[in-house]
This record gives C-alpha cells, sequence and structure tokens, in this order.
C-alpha cells in the first residue's frame, strides 16, 4: 500500500514535468529563479566560495599524438579533486575542452574512462577526467543510504550529486583558467554515474556548451514504480524538494546542444522512461526554435558504450564545439594504460584530505547551529502565511522559524488537515473505558487507522493523550501495548498507526526502498508520518469528546509528536519520552534540508508558550529549551517527570 502510493505521486511528478510548454519569454523569464531551486535541490545554494585551487601536475606521460597530465586540485581549502588531463602533443592556439565524469568503477584508470578521454585528446581536445569520490585516489562517499545508514544527510540537505556538481565547476574552472582551453567551448560527457552528473553540470552551470549523458536517463516514475531505486546509490539522486523530473533538468540545459545516449537493454534504465523524457525535451526546443540541438541515440545493447553509441558522441561534440560535420570513422583504440602510471599520488593518498568529511563541508542545507527560539505568537503559527508551493524558501529573517519549517521540511502538509473519515466502529470496552476504531483515508492514497479509549465515567470529555503507533509494535491491538503510556485510569487516549506500522508494515527490504524512495517525491517517510499522525488527531479530535488533547511520544515516535504539536496549533502540550537530542544523528527521524532551520531543540523551542513535558531523564541537549521557558516567565510549563503515571494537563500540574 505504501509503496503504490508512492509510485502514484512519482507518476504524477514525471507526468507533469514539461506537460504544458512555457513561452519562450516565460521561459527566459524564469530560468534563474528554476536554476535557483536546482542548486537548492543539489545542496549548493548559495554556492560556496571559489577559493584558490592550488592546482598542480604532478606528472606528464608522453604519448606520440597525446599527452597526460596527472594533476589534482582543491574544491575547498584542503579538499582534493584528483584527475587525468589528456590533450594533443602539440597545441596551436585555445582548444575546446571536454569534462568527463565517471562512474562506478575504478575511476580514471578505467580502460572504459581512459579511452574516451584519450580519443579527445587525439583529435584536438582539452580533455579532463576526474575520479567521483569515493573512487580511485578520491575520497569522502557516495553510499550515505546506499549501505551506511547515513539518514542524516537528507536533514543536512546534503546530496553527494551535489559534490560531484561541485567539484566538475570547480574543474570548469581550472580548464577555463588554462591558456590551451578556450572557454566558450566546453562540454561534458561521462557513463552511468557520470552521465547523471553530466544532466546535473549542465543544468547548474551555463558554461557547458554541450551536454551528452550516457546511459543514466529516466524518470521519477520509472525509478520509484520499478524500484529502480534499488539499484543507485545516492548519487544518482537531487533532493527533489520542487517535485521535478528529468525534463526540468532538459529546460535548464536548453537551447544548449544535449544528446542522450543509451542502451534499450539496459537494466537499469528502461526505454519507456528515457524515450518520454527526450520526447518532453524535444518540445521545448522546438519552442525554441533549436529543434536540431536535442537527439536521442539509442543501441540494443545493455548499461555501456556501443560504437555506435560513441560514434553518435563524438560527431555531436565535433558538431557543437567545433563546427566539424564530417562523420567520424575512427573509434577508440584498445591499448590501456597501466594504473599505476596514471596514479596522480602514487598511491599515497594525502591523509589529511577534507574530500573525507566533504559531506560536513558542503552540508547543502548549510546546517547552522543556533540558539533555541520561540515563536513570538501565542499558541504557535499556522502557518496560514507561507509561501506558495512552488515558491523558494524564504531568506527574510524576519520570516517565523516555523513558517520556514513548513516551507523548507513540510511542504506537502497543507495548512489544515482533513481525513475523510471512512468508517468509526464501536470496540466494546475495557475496564473503565469505551474503546473506538477510525478508518480515514489520507490525501495521498492510504486508508489508516486510529484507536481511542475514552472513559466511560459520565463525566463530558476528557484531556487525551495522543500518540503514533512504533513499526516495533508488535500489534496494534488495543493500540498496540509497547507504545501505550501508563496514563493515569481518568485519562482518554488516542494510538494513530501512521504508515509504516500496524497494517502498512514495512518489511527491512522494503523499509530502505521506501526511506529512499519519498525524497524522490520531495518529502521523507517521517514527515508522511507526521502527516499521518495529523490526520489520526483531527479524526480523534472530530470524533472523540476530549476537551484537551496532548500528543506524546518516546524514541522515534517523540520526533513525530514534537512536529506535529508544532503544525497542529490546537494541541494543547507535547509530552517526549527519550527523544534524539539532533537530527545530525543518522539514527534520528530525517526530514529534508530541516537542519537549515534548526535542530531539535531550537524546533522544539518553538511551542512556546504552549507546554513541554519530559518523561524520565531529559537529554542534556534540551536543557536549553527549559532556559527559553525560564528567559520567559513560563518555567512551570517546562517539565520533567518521572513517569507518565504522574502526568496531568499542564494547566493542573501533577499529582
Amino acid at each position: 500500500m505504501v509503496l503504490s502510493s508512492l509510485a502514484r505521486r512519482a507518476r504524477a511528478i514525471s507526468q507533469a514535468s514539461l506537460a504544458s510548454l512555457p513561452s519562450p519569454e516565460a521561459w527566459s523569464a524564469s530560468l534563474a529563479a528554476r536554476r535557483q531551486q536546482w542548486l537548492e535541490m543539489l545542496g549548493l545554494f548559495p554556492l560556496p566560495e571559489r577559493t584558490p585551487l592550488n592546482a598542480e601536475v604532478t606528472g606528464v606521460l608522453e604519448r606520440g599524438d597525446y599527452v597526460v597530465e596527472k594533476l589534482h586540485f582543491q574544491c575547498l581549502p584542503g579538499a582534493y579533486v584528483v584527475g587525468n588531463l589528456y590533450r594533443p602533443a602539440h597545441v596551436q592556439g585555445r582548444l575546446p575542452a571536454v569534462l568527463y565524469l565517471c562512474g562506478h568503477t575504478k575511476g580514471k584508470v578505467n580502460p572504459t574512462y581512459q579511452a574516451n578521454p584519450r580519443w579527445f585528446g587525439q583529435h584536438g581536445y582539452v580533455a579532463l577526467v576526474l575520479d567521483p569520490i569515493q573512487l580511485g585516489e578520491s575520497q569522502g562517499m557516495h553510499h550515505g543510504t546506499y549501505h551506511c545508514g547515513r539518514w542524516d544527510w537528507y536533514s543536512r540537505g546534503y546530496a553527494p550529486a551535489g559534490t560531484e556538481v561541485w567539484n566538475a565547476m570547480r574543474a570548469l574552472d581550472y580548464l577555463a583558467s588554462r591558456p590551451d582551453v578556450d572557454p566558450e567551448r566546453m562540454g561534458v560527457t561521462g557513463l552511468s554515474g557520470g552521465g547523471a552528473m553530466s544532466w546535473f553540470l549542465g543544468a547548474a552551470d551555463e558554461r557547458v556548451r554541450v551536454v551528452v549523458p550516457v546511459c543514466q536517463t529516466g524518470s521519477i516514475e520509472h525509478l520509484v514504480s520499478d524500484r529502480a531505486v534499488d539499484g543507485h546509490c545516492d548519487c544518482a539522486f537531487w533532493i527533489n524538494t520542487y517535485g521535478w523530473c528529468t525534463p526540468d533538468l532538459g529546460a535548464l540545459i536548453a537551447p544548449r546542444a544535449l544528446l542522450v545516449a543509451s542502451g534499450t537493454e539496459d537494466v537499469l534504465w528502461r526505454p519507456y522512461a528515457f524515450r518520454d523524457v527526450l520526447h518532453r525535451i524535444r518540445h521545448l526546443y522546438q519552442a525554441l526554435g533549436v529543434p536540431e540541438k536535442v537527439e536521442l541515440v539509442e543501441d540494443l545493447s545493455p548499461h555501456g558504450y556501443t560504437p555506435k553509441l560513441r560514434k553518435a558522441i563524438f560527431e555531436w561534440f565535433n558538431r557543437y564545439l567545433k563546427g566539424d560535420t564530417a562523420p567520424v570513422e575512427d573509434d577508440v583504440t584498445d591499448f590501456v594504460e597501466p594504473e599505476e602510471n596514471l596514479l596522480v599520488f602514487g598511491g599515497r593518498i594525502p591523509a589529511d584530505d577534507r574530500m573525507r568529511v566533504i559531506d560536513t563541508l558542503l552540508g547543502g542545507a548549510r546546517a547552522r547551529k543556533a540558539e533555541p527560539r520561540s515563536q513570538t505568537v501565542a499558541g504557535g503559527d499556522s502557518g496560514s502565511s507561507r509561501a506558495p508551493a512552488a515558491a523558494s524558501p524564504s531568506t527574510d529573517p524576519g520570516v517565523s522559524p516555523l513558517v520556514r519549517l513548513r516551507e523548507v521540511s513540510f511542504r506537502q502538509i497543507p495548512d489544515r488537515v482533513e481525513p475523510v473519515v471512512r468508517d468509526v466502529r464501536a470496540d466494546g470496552s475495557l475496564g473503565t473505558h469505551a474503546l473506538r476504531t477510525y478508518v480515514f483515508d489520507t490525501a495521498d492514497g492510504l486508508t489508516l487507522q486510529a484507536r481511542a479509549a475514552v472513559p466511560t465515567d459520565g463525566r463530558e470529555g476528557s484531556a487525551m493523550v495522543v500518540f503514533a503507533l512504533d513499526a516495533a509494535a508488535r500489534s496494534p491491538f488495543m493500540a498496540g501495548h509497547s507504545c501505550r503510556p501508563p496514563l493515569p485510569a481518568d485519562m482518554a487516549w488516542g494510538a494513530v498507526e501512521v504508515r509504516g506500522t500496524g497494517g502498512t508494515s514495512l518489511g527491512e527490504g522494503l523499509l530502505w526502498t521506501v526511506r529512499r524512495s519519498y525524497p524522490l517525491i520531495g518529502c521523507t517517510l517521517p514527515e508522511r508520518q507526521t502527516y499521518d499522525l495529523l490526520c489520526g488527531l483531527a479524526a480523534l479530535r472530530r470524533e472523540a469528546q476530549a476537551h484537551s488533547i496532548a500528543l506524546y511520544g518516546k524514541g522515534w515516535t517523540a520526533v513525530l509528536a514534537l512536529y506535529a504539536a508544532l503544525l497542529d496549533p490546537e494541541v494543547s502540550e507535547v509530552i517526549l519520552e527519550a527523544p534524539p537530542e539532533t537530527h545530525e544523528d543518522p539514527k534520528a527521524p530525517e526530514f529534508l534540508n530541516i537542519l537549515s532551520v534548526g535542530d531539535l531543540p531550537e524546533n522544539l523551542a518553538l511551542m512556546h508558550p504552549r507546554p513541554v513535558t519530559f518523561v524520565g531523564a531529559m537529554p542534556p541537549a534540551y536543557e536549553r529549551v527549559r532556559q527559553v521557558y525560564i528567559d520567559r516567565e513560563t518555567p512551570t510549563r517546562f517539565r520533567v517527570l518521572e513517569s507518565m503515571a504522574e502526568w496531568r494537563p499542564a494547566e493542573e500540574g501533577p499529582r
């Protein structure tokens, strides 16, 4: 059910991409704003400072008609980018340049990744091939969520694709600085992961005049519906805050020359997807009056090059970087340079290379530490003043942090959550409580349940504590015994089966797929669980007779309770037990770009002046939140209790 909901949303994103063509004037007018959004989704807005490259050539190989320079430069101080540069042995004037980006193999020493830039170097180009991070002599990591559990990358707003694009942009800076390169004639190409980076760089940097991605073109629909996301590491994706698909990247590349090369038997990128992507982009190029500058070449082949694909690629570069339309007759050579000859550092990678921690240096969200701050509006902010969904998040310091949270991390949650309650069941009684089940539909097509237990002592209304079911709950029957806190006997309680729990539980493999897929549609699994909790809360509020509702959570669900309480100003209190202290913890629930607004303590402080209660030991990081309540002369609204058995609504105080 959860995967089906994801697939429907992914299909909607892909079907909407360039479905309605803008006029050339509208396309041009929106170009800067769209490029900013693209850089944001790569984690590159604002762009880092262009610090000195400190480029160094560590060796030169003379090979007759071409030369190989072994070089490195620094994309940021102390962070090394490593590559080989192929050029003609005899250079006259400034030459066109090709940046060649590698996929997931040994990097620049791989025979394929030698052969292609070597062809360019033998045919009048300067060609620079880079090692991707984590491969060859380059450090860093691509596989954050793929097999390292780095879910905090989403909260940081970090995508390794952003690092690769930044490295490539600095490579363009380096090429443009060389006396043998014409900076007005630079192009990019690459296979597999390098194909993705060709798309990404072409959309990010207008200095690239020719873009040729190879065997790395598809759609959001394909990645999610076919679970193709499982076959790719993190660098193949951007954080899809604005709900883009590949044609939207093509709209940033247009009207520059774009050739897409694909294999019809590629198990990772299927023809139905890459053909549809090119079909949509062609219409835009037609509207811009340059239909000849976009093309698809395909071969009956698996993932990789064929002579047909290479010939088309070489002819494309010749046409648009040299003005040469003659057919290309010669293919790459079979010569393989021994790996050790191409090593830039000679097997001695710098121990102090800061590329090891590039995810913290280039954290896309520009995660910032801040002092906890509270809302200036009593009871919180409903978010009704937030920007339209299509707008970029506001950077105005006068905008409330809660509005920023809605813009940045909770864009898909409406100001007013209105689930469709399709069934209400009386489930008998348990001691002093009458039991009810509420079945409701979410706006994204899931059917979930909330269960409530309300005292039957005849009083009209009571305080209710609502909590989300945890994925580890053995059974949702009677609201999942392991999740329900030990409340006083006269309290009502409600339990919400958020997605991934109860009837929508996910196995370990599918959970991994789902957590990696949600950012492709512009949210995360915990964000959707927060939305589900809000839906259940709305259903319970509508049907149950409760005079106040507090939200409770423990561990993972404490974070859901925190954000649901912030987004619903009618929640009277939030109660937290053993919450994580920071979104920088990979085990904490992830929310897109949330650290650009604040970490967990800063965001909890936005509850002020509504009450906050901790159960058990309060994690030290939250002492700062207590201080906010003290400074604002509301210390009694911040409590620490030994057990939920002591809990009473804040205005009543503990027993």
